[in-house]
């Protein structure tokens, strides 16, 4: 039987994300390690279930069986981006897009925050719809400056979805990629790099993560990316990994691209960063593949 991708049926690693940010929440409940309160009710029921009665043995139980270093890679991700997020709002960025949005809860989250900008939330039909349908059944209503656009990265143009859905080239904006580059063509990332350079405000921000390519004699030495590389192609045959970049190659990528790095995040720093305070370390280490990255035109 042929895998089905995300054209259709609705995204599995969306889940999977859903589920780790739940656990998360479940198991520290904190605004730095467990912040999403909402990302349960994106789950099937069997996963609810899960996380509505898990304890701590059975939080250790179910860390064994993500590859190595997944669950604090999600939680660092989560703070990463919510950090991005929070600032946009404070500062009144009037445009926020979610570049592959998936079961994103922030408009929903950090609603009472939001004064003036407008949110825009891009994705597959498929994961949307199950998204709408969700927010729905949890009786979470979408905000008025929330807007839903499906679209087709490999596809279909960004900048025409992005018009129909009221984006405004001329405002600064924040765009916000989180859990998407990996599962792209490379042509479908450049495109992606393009209309953020050719349709923004000077002083926009893109933030994304994606993974470094290792050589293949080097991947037993990186945390968790055996464990990783076996579990997409075990769990999620239908979202194959598609893009990385080389350690230390993203600024040069960027500015073949007319974008300049801003910030930059190994799996060390984001660790140090996000998931360790005066004390030391709050969790274990992160997958060693993955990266973040902010950019602006340049």
């Amino acid at each position: 039987m042929t895998a089905k991708g995300v054209e259709q049926q609705a995204s599995g690693t969306a889940v999977g994300t859903a589920f780790l940010r739940a656990l998360a929440h479940r198991e520290f409940g904190d605004a730095r390690l467990g912040p999403d309160r909402l990302a349960r009710h994106f789950l099937p029921v069997h996963l609810s279930l899960l996380v509505r009665f898990a304890r701590k043995r059975t939080v250790a139980r179910i860390k064994r069986r993500v590859p190595l270093g997944m669950y604090e890679f999600m939680m660092a991700r989560t703070a990463f981006f919510d950090g991005l997020f929070l600032d946009a709002l404070k500062n009144g960025t009037p445009q926020i897009v979610l570049l592959g949005a998936g079961y994103d809860t922030r408009a929903y989250r950090f609603a009472d925050r939001n004064q003036r900008s407008r949110i825009i939330e891009l994705d597959i039909s498929t994961t949307q719809a199950r998204k709408r349908g969700c927010l729905k059944r949890a009786k979470i209503s979408i905000p008025g400056w929330v807007a839903m656009a499906s679209i087709d990265f490999n596809r279909e143009s960004i900048p025409a979805v992005l018009e129909k859905a009221g984006y405004d080239p001329g405002a600064k904006t924040l765009f916000l990629w989180e859990g998407v580059s990996y599962y792209l063509e490379p042509a479908s990332v450049d495109a992606t790099l393009e209309a953020v350079r050719a349709n923004t405000h000077k002083e926009s921000l893109i933030a994304f993560d994606y993974a470094a390519r290792v050589p293949l004699e080097r991947l037993g030495q990186v945390h968790g990316a055996l464990e990783l590389i076996r579990s997409m192609q075990k769990r999620h045959p239908g979202e194959k990994t598609q893009f990385a970049v080389g350690d230390g190659e993203m600024g040069s990528f960027l500015e073949q691209r007319g974008l300049a790095m801003r910030e930059h995040w190994d799996d060390q720093e984001m660790a140090a960063s996000f998931l360790s305070d005066k004390n030391g370390p709050l969790t274990g280490p992160v997958t060693g593949l993955l990266r973040f990255v902010t950019a602006s035109p340049a």
